[in-house]
């Protein structure tokens, strides 16, 4: 049996959060023991749920709460463990995980980018770290994964990714997300939507997602839409300020915030267009999903091309006017949705593929 520890650094609702649960609960639990290792003692959505498929998960303090002590206890639990692949997923932190996994003398060593950097400015002393890290990756990993080319070339730099890296999209379970009319006139039913138009919107609430940006779009929505809704799936550090905006507004009973919810599938079903206004990305799943069931999106530019699977995305750059996205958001109409779930499968954007992919190079098989 070949074990793994793959390196999370949390497990909240999240998109790499995301692969990083599917990687265990699809693994063949005869060929594969997969361990997880989280940062802080706090125990988040997917545990229970991988606990439950007979994974282990490691606790331990985070780098920055002392960059030594994280580097030994760290240690101590690949050696003790003895994994034959430790699988990174926290991006420039994944360099002094792969020197420990290197020192401890394991064979497969990944390193896996999820994101883009942003516009925040960076110290001195970050970008000094940073500089280390990479220079570390390269030279501790034995395999660069990109969840997207953008996303690849970030982490590991332009020239390394396009010699070695390997292009693995995140995936999505493609026939869940299938348009639902069912569902559709349940949610909005349960909801009181029935005559009104919603524009929906799921992700973590943290700064780079930009809800914000939405919620002060509304009062322009409202002036031509006034049956116009706002949907907010997700949570985060971000809610608190978020409710308060809506109050400060006085938006409190256009704008809703169910919070983490078990089905987003049904939810997305009952939506009329989704608006994702983020910062940078990686590669979304939350677009994917999106896509599998054929619900128009109104995009930001700044979201990598990786993700355009489908004609559904229509990206504006975020310093367009709130007219120019109020048009967007409200033109936007449903076509033939159930069709887009079998386009979306068809690609790489399938789970299975992405999965399929990773263990083949947990068994050591060339891509």
């Amino acid at each position: 049996m070949i074990s793994v520890l793959i390196i999370a650094g949390k497990l909240y609702i999240g998109g790499a959060e995301r692969i990083c649960r599917d990687i265990g609960i699809n693994a063949d639990k005869q060929k594969f023991q997969i361990d997880y290792l989280v940062f802080e003692n706090k125990v988040e959505a997917y545990e229970q749920e991988l606990v439950d498929h007979g994974c282990r998960i490691w606790h331990i303090d985070p780098p920055n709460t002392g960059y030594f002590q994280f580097y030994r206890s760290l240690k101590r639990i690949i050696r003790d463990n003895q994994y034959d692949v430790v699988h990174s997923h926290t991006m420039f932190n994944s360099g002094m995980v792969l020197r420990a996994a290197k020192r401890c003398g394991v064979p497969v060593r990944i390193a896996h980018s999820h994101s883009i950097r942003g516009e925040n400015v960076r110290t001195a002393i970050q970008n000094a770290y940073e500089k280390t890290m990479r220079r570390w990756i390269l030279r501790y990993a034995t395999h660069y994964v990109g969840c997207g080319q953008a996303a690849g070339e970030w982490l590991f730099g332009r020239r390394a990714f396009r010699d070695k890296g390997i292009v693995l999209l995140n995936g999505i379970e493609t026939e869940r997300f299938r348009y639902d009319p069912t569902k559709r006139a349940q949610i909005r039913r349960q909801n009181h939507w029935e005559d009104c138009f919603v524009i929906g919107h799921a992700g973590h609430m943290a700064p780079v997602k930009n809800q914000i940006f939405l919620i002060k779009l509304m009062p322009e929505i409202l002036k031509r839409r006034p049956n116009a809704r706002l949907v907010l799936l997700g949570d985060g550090e971000d809610r608190p300020m978020l409710e308060q905006a809506v109050r400060t507004l006085g938006l409190d009973t256009v704008v809703f915030m169910p919070g983490n919810v078990p089905n987003v599938n049904e939810y997305l079903s009952a939506m009329d267009v989704f608006a994702f206004p983020s910062l940078h990305e990686g590669m979304p799943l939350a677009i994917l999903e999106v896509q599998a069931n054929g619900l128009p999106c109104v995009i930001s530019d700044r979201v990598p091309k990786d993700v355009f699977q489908t004609v559904l995305l229509s990206p504006l750059p975020l310093e367009d006017s709130e007219s120019q996205w109020a048009d967007a958001l409200l033109s936007a109409e449903r076509s033939n949705p159930e069709q887009y779930s079998i386009m979306l499968h068809n690609t790489g954007a399938n789970v299975r593929w992405m999965l399929e992919k990773l263990y083949q190079i947990y068994q050591g098989q060339s891509m």
